[in-house]
């Protein structure tokens, strides 16, 4: 019963679309209708307003970030449980008839409740590749791979334990699937740039 109240409550919370509600609100746009359709931080980049998509960015990752320290209260496998939710909520909102964003931020915003300095020495790699290559979609991917890649480093060295190695790589499949079209898009050298 516990493990099903942190799921739904979770998933309540990733599912807000901030990137939609933000732009409805501050725009008049609905974000749905433009780019990619997405409700995401990029997609709100491309309506030219800066600022609403670091606001979104930012309330996205607060969305994991909420969720994992509710979750923390019952214990590791019940943040594990409510921090996996949040990022499905934000992909799927029931809100949005199940069509939300890609979940990066939501990701990196669980990841940063879990292990900090990782999070932040990540998301200073994401910084580097969106600056040089100005692609969303591989910043995001070299993100959660970087994070994955320092975390089986910190298991073997016996910092971390096996079931935060399964999250993180959990959700960096996850991760890995909501961009498969960007993967395509990468690997013919198509990908949108911002």
């Amino acid at each position: 019963m516990h493990t099903c109240v942190l799921c739904f409550l979770g998933y309540l919370i990733g599912s807000i679309p901030f990137g939609f509600l933000l732009s409805k609100y501050f725009s008049g746009i609905d974000i749905r209708t433009i780019g990619s359709n997405s409700i995401g931080t990029t997609n709100v980049l491309r309506t030219g307003k800066k600022k609403l998509a670091l606001l979104t960015l930012l309330a996205d990752a607060v969305k994991g970030i909420i969720a994992v320290w509710l979750g923390m209260k019952g214990g590791e496998n019940c943040a594990f449980i409510a921090g996996t939710s949040s990022v499905i909520g934000h992909v799927f909102p029931i809100w949005l008839k199940f069509k939300g964003g890609k979940g990066a931020a939501t990701t990196a915003g669980t990841f940063l409740i879990f292990s900090p300095i990782v999070a932040i020495v990540s998301a200073i790699v994401w910084g580097i590749v969106a600056k040089i290559t100005k692609i969303s979609s591989l910043s995001s991917l070299v993100f959660c791979v970087f994070f994955a890649l320092i975390t089986i480093v910190r298991f073997f060295i016996g910092v971390v334990g096996l079931k935060f190695v399964v999250y993180v790589f959990v959700l960096t499949a996850f991760l890995l699937f909501t961009h498969r079209a960007n993967i395509v898009r990468l690997l013919k050298k198509k990908e949108n740039i911002f």
